[in-house]
C-alpha cells in the first residue's frame, strides 16, 4: 500500500510543479502588463517615456560627452512608481540628492548631500513586488540585481546622453537621458521591445545598485546584443546566474517574457534568431519583423 502511494505521489508531483509554474508564469506576465500600462500612463502625462537612467556617474567631463551639473545615478524605474500604486513611496524621494554613490574620477560630483542620498537609498533598498518575478527563486540578498524587469537599452556603462547622438536607426526606446515618444517608434510599437526579463542574480560583475539606482554596469538590459538565457561568459558557465551584466533571461523554461511598445506581453524563445532580437530592440531600423 505504501509503495502504491509513493508511486502515485511520484506521478502527481511533476504535474503539481508544472501547474504551480504555469500560475507563476501567468502572474509574471500580468506584472509586465502592469508595467506596460505604467509606461503609457507616464507617456500620457508627460508626452514622453522616461529615460532608462538620469545623470549617470560614469559620464566624462571630457568632450564630446555631455554631462549633467551633478550626478543622480537615477533609474527610470523610479519614474513609474506613481503609476504602479507606489505614489507614497515616490513622494518619500528627494530628487535633489543622488540615489547611488557611483562617480568616476572625471565625472560630475554627486547631487545634494550624503544624508540626502542615504535617505533616498533607504527607500529604494526595499524589495518591490511589482518588480519581482515569482519564478525567480534567488534569495533576497544584497548582491542581487533587485529587479526582474528592466528597460531595453544599448549596453554600455559610459553611455552618457548617447540616445541623442545615436543614429535614429540604431536607437532603442530607452537609454541614458533618452526622451522617446510614441511617434519616434517608426517600426511600430507592436514590433518593438520596450522591457524584458532578467534573473536577479548576475555573474557578480559590477556593483550592487538597487532597482531605483544605476551603478557602474546596471543601465538596463541589452536585448539587441546579448542572447536570451546566456550563462556562459569568457568560457565560464555561471549557471544558475546569467553570465553577463545586462543579459535578458528568466527562470521560465525555454525563454522569457518581453513587453512590447504597445503594452502587449509576448513570450520569446531562447532559441530566437539573434538578428530578430536586434531588430525588435530598435525603434526605427525599418527591418521587416517576421513571426515570433
Amino acid at each position: 500500500m505504501i509503495a502504491i502511494i509513493a508511486i502515485l505521489i511520484a506521478l502527481l508531483l511533476p504535474a503539481v510543479q508544472q501547474a504551480r509554474e504555469a500560475a507563476r508564469r501567468t502572474l509574471c506576465r500580468n506584472k509586465m502588463k502592469q508595467l506596460g500600462l505604467a509606461l503609457h500612463n507616464y507617456h500620457d502625462t508627460h508626452t514622453v517615456f522616461p529615460a532608462a537612467q538620469f545623470a549617470n556617474g560614469d559620464c566624462s567631463i571630457a568632450p564630446p560627452k555631455q554631462i549633467p551639473s551633478c550626478t543622480l545615478n537615477l533609474s527610470g524605474l523610479v519614474m513609474l512608481l506613481p503609476f504602479i500604486d507606489q505614489a507614497t513611496l515616490y513622494n518619500q524621494l528627494d530628487f535633489n540628492h543622488a540615489f547611488y554613490n557611483r562617480v568616476t574620477g572625471n565625472g560630475a560630483p554627486l547631487c545634494g548631500t550624503a544624508a540626502g542620498m542615504a535617505a533616498n537609498r533607504a527607500v529604494i533598498q526595499r524589495w518591490l513586488n511589482p518588480f519581482l518575478c515569482p519564478s525567480d527563486g534567488h534569495p533576497k540578498t544584497s548582491r542581487l540585481y533587485k529587479t526582474n524587469y528592466d528597460m531595453v537599452v544599448t549596453r554600455g556603462h559610459t553611455r552618457c546622453n548617447e540616445w541623442v547622438k545615436q543614429s535614429r536607426t540604431s536607437r532603442t526606446m530607452f537609454d541614458d537621458g533618452s526622451f522617446c515618444r510614441i511617434r519616434d517608434i517608426k517600426d511600430g510599437t507592436s514590433n518593438t521591445v520596450a522591457m524584458c526579463e532578467t534573473i536577479r542574480d548576475c555573474c557578480g560583475n559590477g556593483d550592487n545598485a538597487e532597482w531605483g539606482a544605476r551603478g557602474w554596469v546596471k543601465n538596463g538590459l541589452d536585448f539587441g546584443a546579448l542572447k536570451i538565457n546566456l550563462y556562459v561568459r569568457s568560457g565560464t558557465n555561471f549557471f544558475p546566474r546569467l553570465g553577463e551584466w545586462g543579459s535578458p533571461g528568466s527562470w521560465h523554461e525555454g525563454g522569457m517574457h518581453v513587453l512590447m511598445g504597445d503594452g502587449a506581453v509576448r513570450f520569446i524563445s531562447e532559441s530566437t534568431d539573434f538578428v530578430l532580437q536586434r531588430n525588435l530592440s530598435r525603434i526605427a531600423d525599418k527591418n521587416v519583423i517576421g513571426e515570433f
